[in-house]
């Protein structure tokens, strides 16, 4: 018999109509989605980063802690502070030791740290003698001084502060000064100079004379007999710049009155056309020479005082 249709429909599961019940009572399995996943990494992500700040932090402060306990002490050093007792002077020209004392001002007492070897390595530097200075501190209680004087070339007359003329030296850079301690046999071996004007009617800067140096040179060494007769070097077409035409150095001597030497051939080559000039004009009984030209490319102009010119 059929029953009613009040139990229609009716499960083995009786009144419950859940999903867990339908499943037959099994634990469910969770659903991980990419953004899920992603999510969670991030989470280990940050805990690993702020594990690992923890960790250099405290190291940080570990070795902090460490370091202040083994720190040393600073070494504190004594400068000595006894006075200069005594200065050691060298140069490699004539300045004598008395000189420093118009230059340098050192009192008995000074102490040691208390010299300012810079400033007085620029006082001694300002001199036109010296070339360069060094000052050295040398403890416990000396000063040592160094000089590199400039080299002697030329000497000129100028006039001086009294409308007076004065004595000056020519170094082969070109330095004009007053010469400090030269004996007056070295000082009679300098020709005199009349020095290039330039076109303000300055005689400075003094350039090339270098090159003069070289000439002077040259000639004593190779013909000292002729040089002891030098008395003049006239440096009135000679700028020091051997780009411009017409550069020559003319040399007044008691043998010739005017010997001109260029730059397009070396001194050596035009002193040695000099000394065949010489030896011919003695052989012809020393006829009066006006002037020597050895500044031409290949051969030298000979004017006697006659008029005649004659070429080599």
């Amino acid at each position: 018999m059929i029953s009613g249709g009040k139990h229609k429909g009716s499960t083995s599961a009786g009144d419950q109509q859940s999903w867990r019940a339908l499943a037959g009572g099994r634990k469910s399995t969770r659903i991980k989605s990419p953004q899920a996943r992603k999510r969670r990494q991030t989470q280990i992500v940050k805990l690993i980063g702020a594990f690992l700040v923890c960790v250099l932090f405290i190291g940080a402060i570990v070795w902090a802690i460490i370091a202040i306990k083994n720190r040393e002490e600073p070494i504190q050093i004594a400068t000595p502070s006894k006075p200069v007792e005594k200065v050691i002077f060298d140069t490699n020209g004539v300045l004598p030791p008395s000189w420093l004392g118009t230059v340098v001002e050192l009192r008995r007492d000074t102490a040691m740290m208390e010299v300012d070897i810079h400033a007085m390595k620029r006082q001694l530097e300002a001199h036109g003698q010296v070339k360069s200075a060094s000052v050295e501190r040398q403890f416990p209680n000396a000063l040592k001084i160094e000089l590199k004087e400039h080299e002697p070339v030329l000497r000129m007359r100028v006039m001086g502060a009294n409308e007076q003329p004065e004595l000056r030296i020519v170094s082969r850079e070109g330095t004009l000064y007053k010469g400090v301690g030269y004996p007056k046999a070295t000082l009679r071996k300098l020709p005199y100079v009349v020095p290039y004007q330039h076109p303000d009617g300055g005689i400075k800067p003094m350039r090339g004379i270098d090159k003069v140096a070289d000439l002077l040179e040259t000639t004593r060494r190779t013909q000292p007999n002729f040089f002891k007769t030098w008395q003049l070097v006239s440096l009135k077409h000679y700028s020091g710049d051997l780009e411009l035409p017409g550069q020559v150095i003319e040399v007044r001597t008691s043998m010739v009155p005017r010997v001109i030497f260029g730059f397009n051939t070396d001194f050596a080559q035009q002193l040695d056309r000099l000394a065949v000039i010489l030896n011919y004009v003695q052989s012809r009984g020393n006829p009066a020479l006006k002037r020597i030209d050895l500044s031409l490319p290949k051969d030298a102009a000979v004017q006697f005082e006659s008029g005649r010119i004659s070429t080599f």
